[in-house]
């Protein structure tokens, strides 16, 4: 049971690692960003941000 707890808060720490991540990379696609990011740029955030969300999936899948 404890193992359980263990195992349910890492992956709650891991979910909200990446929502936190996502949530600061989409600050720097959204109109409040401070420096325009050039088209490869943008192309790169969004493939990393692909990457943290199919992590999460996995993550929710594998509960």
């Amino acid at each position: 049971m404890l193992i359980n707890n263990l195992e349910n808060n890492n992956m709650s720490n891991e979910l909200l690692d990446n929502l936190n991540q996502l949530k600061k990379m989409f600050v720097l696609l959204s109109e409040e960003r401070k420096v325009v990011l050039s088209h490869h740029k943008t192309f790169e955030h969004v493939e990393k941000m692909r990457t943290i969300v199919d992590d999460s999936i996995k993550l929710v899948e594998s509960e």
